[in-house]
């Protein structure tokens, strides 16, 4: 499946991927980089490469997204990597993309009923800087008289990556991945403000679902009902 790649909203590149090791969700393929690759990202892969300490922190800050012509985005848990040495900077180059939800790759446009839908690059950043935004812990001066207290957001600590959007009002569905927690998705209702003393836990408000079948069931499909009735 093609796929269109990104970092942050600039997009790199394209590559038409297919399945590699399928159970560890791998998948790879030809990447076609564009001028922005060579003038802002080729460097940063040259180093990660020849360097015997890659700095994962500069990697990740690159924040690399790839969408599939289906119109979802991939949330791979083993990250991107690009095969592009400085020692043959004129070979095709390959990019992998490991971790990955292989059940996505069947997807249409159609998944999604009304009035969920997808999201474009600009959106997927702005819904996950808002909620890491939102569910960062707000620290206080005397935050030392409630040492032992859990007052965070049950998101706090998860990895999160955007993945639709309900039409009607500010409700978002992420890919989640959270240690000792087996949910995969979750709907997050954003509040677009700073987060207050008072909502410390239950704000935004977050529903989890095991997998997408538990989110279409409980979520997507009376959702889809209502609007149409």
């Amino acid at each position: 499946m093609k796929a269109t790649i990104y970092s942050h909203k600039t997009i790199i590149g394209t590559a038409d991927l297919q399945v590699g090791d399928e159970s560890m969700g791998c998948v790879f393929g030809q990447f076609i980089p564009n001028d922005n690759y060579f003038n802002d990202i080729q460097k940063f892969v040259w180093e990660f490469w020849t360097t015997n300490k890659p700095d994962y922190e500069k990697w990740y800050s690159l924040r690399f997204n790839a969408r599939l012509d289906n119109g979802f985005f991939l949330f791979p848990e083993g990250g991107y990597t690009f095969d592009d040495s400085p020692d043959f900077p004129n070979e095709p180059k390959r990019i992998d993309i490991a971790g990955i939800d292989l059940d996505l790759l069947s997807f249409t446009k159609d998944t999604l009923l009304e009035p969920w839908s997808t999201i474009d690059i600009a959106q997927k950043i702005s819904f996950e800087d808002e909620l890491t935004k939102e569910i960062t812990p707000v620290k206080s001066l005397f935050s030392f008289l409630s040492v032992g207290k859990t007052d965070n957001h049950t998101l706090v600590g998860a990895e999160f990556s955007t993945f639709a959007k309900y039409g009607p009002n500010d409700d978002v569905l992420f890919r989640v991945k959270k240690k000792g927690d087996e949910s995969r998705f979750a709907t997050v209702h954003l509040t677009w403000k700073s987060r207050k003393k008072e909502h410390k836990i239950h704000f935004p408000t977050t529903c989890f679902y095991l997998d997408f079948d538990t989110f279409v069931e409980k979520r997507m499909k009376p959702d889809n009902i209502e609007w149409n009735a």
